[in-house]
């Protein structure tokens, strides 16, 4: 590594330290007024909160990242040519091309700790984060759990047993459903090969039904039992843990479950693509961001923020729009993602021809 590379590292590094803390600071100081009435409402303690939002942080790094190095490569930049560094780094014959390739190698390897962070740790800190929020705040414990493909939910005076036949669980598999008294005692049993929602009822197929009599439990065989119960798929679904604040491995195996039951997975595609490919955003905007410093000969720290932010937040916006057309048209699900680095690329590639290497 030579010394001019080394010196761009640590700058961009001081950088990016400055930059880090401030976008969190500025998020969570958002976040807290959203949930200050929250708090307050439920009377829960500083200390309660500070664990709250503690475990919210690594999700926030995770979405600024992009937006970070962005901001720390430009700035880097920015204070080269303010200090007239750039000028003498020109003049002593080093070419555009090495001042770009230790700041997008830095940028790269960023991005391979933020996808091994993604897959391993960051999805666990936000979902107890979650589980702080809903039942020691809100005072609102969750009523069933899912693993694997097993739900189990506690209802209305029963609880119910059985996988999820389809996404939206309007259909459940391998069913059973045990309701007790208000002493516990088991009342009845309905176990059933499935059970369908038709909209006021549950339709129970090939099953028997195990009810207490006063001689003991009378057990009978049958084809077709319609239940009305309390219980919606609605109810089921909310157990299960939204896609994006699941980690890759599960939203995988999420995805191959869905597909072997023959429904479609292309929302879990979507999500599973733009995890992967989101902590790279960092380095196609840091590849047109550095272009357009070194191209233009005035740049300096106003610009260089002024033209993050801009570039930064467009592409937010735009790489949401992207994975929302992928969701909904017939686009390959990493086609939305994909082609707003393969954009910024081309656009960088324009501009190299301002440079001259």
């Amino acid at each position: 590594m030579t010394v001019v590379s080394r010196y761009l590292i640590q700058r961009f590094f001081v950088m990016l330290g400055l930059i880090f803390p401030g976008l969190i600071g500025f998020y969570l100081l958002v976040e807290i007024f959203q949930r200050l009435d929250t708090f307050i409402e439920a009377n829960a303690p500083i200390s309660l909160a500070f664990v709250y939002f503690s475990l919210t942080i690594p999700q926030i790094l995770y979405e600024f990242a992009p937006l970070a190095v962005l901001l720390a490569g430009l700035l880097t930049i920015s204070l080269l040519s303010r200090h007239m560094e750039l000028l003498a780094l020109s003049t002593l014959g080093v070419r555009p091309q090495k001042i770009m390739l230790p700041l997008s190698v830095v940028a790269f390897l960023i991005a391979v700790v933020l996808v091994f962070l993604q897959v391993s740790w960051i999805p666990r800190m936000t979902a107890k984060a979650q589980r702080v929020m809903q039942v020691e705040i809100e005072k609102n414990p969750p009523k069933g759990m899912l693993q694997g493909n097993r739900l189990f939910y506690l209802g209305d005076n029963c609880i119910w047993s059985a996988e999820l036949g389809d996404p939206n669980a309007y259909r459940l598999e391998g069913v059973q459903w045990l309701s007790f008294d208000r002493n516990y005692r088991i009342a009845r049993l309905v176990a059933a090969k499935e059970a369908i929602y038709s909209g006021k009822k549950w339709t129970f197929r090939h099953g028997l039904n195990e009810e207490r009599v006063k001689e003991g439990y009378l057990v009978r065989p049958f084809d077709s039992l319609d239940l009305r119960l309390a219980e919606v798929p609605a109810d089921f679904v909310a157990v299960e843990t939204p896609p994006k604040q699941m980690d890759m491995a599960s939203l995988w195996n999420r995805i191959q479950r869905l597909k072997e039951a023959g429904y479609s997975a292309k929302g879990q595609e979507v999500v599973l693509w733009g995890q992967l490919l989101y902590p790279f955003l960092g380095c196609s905007l840091l590849f047109i961001g550095l272009l357009f410093m070194l191209s233009n000969e005035r740049g300096g720290l106003a610009l260089g923020l002024s033209l993050g932010l801009i570039i930064g937040f467009t592409t937010w916006i735009v790489w949401n729009f992207a994975l929302t057309l992928s969701k909904t048209s017939r686009i390959p699900a990493f086609l939305g993602p994909m082609g707003i680095h393969l954009i910024l690329i081309a656009m960088g590639l324009v501009l190299m021809r301002r440079l001259r290497f």
